[in-house]
């Protein structure tokens, strides 16, 4: 069992909301808004897609190579391309169901990259549980971690990224093509202030996105004491045989928000959920 590492300080503590919300993505540190307006084709598209349009803000992030991309931040989780918004369909109408995208992986060995120059040694650590985590399941494809500058011949960096707004402790996206989405970030607060089980829960989320799974309490995010609808993305909220009706699993760790008290271990229908999919 791993033991919790606590704030020493109750002031601090006092300070800590009681859930922390879900997660983005980007790299090496520019997440730069841009003036211009979000096209009215675009949030059409959204609306489309049955996407949340309000509130989508368009950004210019910095890849590993220096080059430059503009996404769309969309409910202050997933951010993707114009590209990638326009190309998606609806398949099989929108769900009223759980929790997957329509886009899976198809790969047998995924490799997980950690930021060796960022990356605090609580962060890594906990990376490292968390691909643990997934590995313990015997899914049909295995996670190799490695750390290092840069993502290389990787699949997956995690790094961090101090820019994500709107509370959030770190953010992802969703996989296309069978290809896990290649990108995880997480702010510094969740770097340097937060414990292994905490980072465990986080980490193992995004990568959780990054593989398909939407938010177990995706029609009401109550894990973050709401009451919203987050909608199909446009990729999809399909039912996992096996698991709940959406939001009856507090354990979750697909839940939009983790408890600060989290052991960062999956429930019992995560694995129910991850073993019936891969």
């Amino acid at each position: 069992m791993k033991r919790i590492n606590f704030l020493t300080s109750i002031a601090v503590i006092s300070m800590l909301l009681v859930f922390t919300s879900c997660e983005k993505e980007s790299f090496e540190n520019e997440n730069v808004a841009l003036s211009e307006e979000v096209s009215k084709e675009l949030l059409n598209k959204l609306i489309e897609l049955n996407f949340n349009p309000n509130g989508v803000e368009k950004m210019k992030i910095t890849e590993e190579d220096g080059t430059s991309k503009i996404v769309y931040l969309i409910e202050g989780d997933i951010m993707m391309t114009e590209e990638e918004i326009m190309r998606m369909n609806i398949y099989g109408g929108v769900q009223d169901k759980q929790y997957r995208t329509w886009n899976l992986i198809n790969r047998s060995s995924i490799t997980v990259v950690g930021d060796s120059r960022l990356l605090s040694q609580t962060a890594r650590r906990a990376l490292g549980y968390a691909v643990d985590n997934y590995n313990r399941l015997n899914l049909s494809f295995r996670i190799n971690l490695r750390f290092d500058t840069r993502r290389g011949n990787g699949d997956i960096f995690v790094t961090i990224n101090d820019n994500l707004g709107s509370g959030s402790r770190g953010q992802a996206g969703f996989p296309s093509f069978g290809r896990p989405y290649n990108l995880v970030w997480i702010n510094q607060f969740a770097n340097h202030r937060q414990s292994d089980q905490q980072l465990e829960h986080l980490l193992a989320h995004e990568i959780g996105h990054c593989v398909g799974l939407r938010h177990t309490d995706w029609n009401t995010r109550k894990s973050c004491g709401e009451n919203s609808n987050e909608g199909t993305f446009g990729v999809g909220v399909v039912h996992i045989p096996g698991t709940p009706y959406a939001g009856r699993d507090n354990a979750s760790i697909m839940n939009a928000c983790y408890p600060n008290g989290t052991d960062g271990e999956w429930s019992y229908y995560d694995r129910v959920a991850l073993n019936y999919l891969y």
